[in-house]
């Protein structure tokens, strides 16, 4: 285990998007002194991935990075890192999901339509192999 994983669980584990810490608050979460290297080079807190770069990859493996850096005041800034812009196709389907399933939270919706796409995959299977659920509904089929 990496001596970051402390850090990567903490930030995997936060509920907001944004951590403003300084290097002491840094080292509380870590249990441990920063190497010195921490306190000079702003290499060191670059979002560079590849070897030798475990502090890196301890915020990057769970979807954060570095946003800004004072090695003077020594003070960093961790953000969860977003994915681009899904189009406007997307957030009209999320805007129609949200109104038909009163859930406006969208971590809460895709995970309701998971459970969903789940249960339905479920009951097909189980049809297939002659079993059934009493809730399950058969695809309606088109006449040809």
């Amino acid at each position: 285990m990496s001596v970051y994983q402390p850090l990567a669980d903490f930030l995997s584990q936060r509920e907001d998007d944004r951590w403003e810490a300084s290097f002491v608050d840094v080292m509380k979460v870590l249990n441990r002194s920063l190497p010195g290297s921490a306190y000079k080079h702003q290499a060191w807190w670059a979002n560079q991935e590849g070897e030798g770069r475990s502090q890196t990859q301890g915020w990057r493996s769970v979807g954060w990075k570095t946003t800004r850096l004072d090695l003077e005041l020594r003070r960093v800034t961790f953000e969860r890192e977003r994915p681009a812009h899904r189009g406007a196709e997307a957030d009209a389907l999320f805007h129609h999901a949200a109104q038909l399933s009163g859930i406006d939270d969208e971590k809460a919706l895709i995970a309701e339509a998971m459970r969903a796409l789940i249960a339905r995959e479920a009951s097909a299977s189980l049809a297939a192999l002659g079993g059934s659920m009493p809730d399950y509904r058969e695809p309606t089929r088109e006449r040809s």
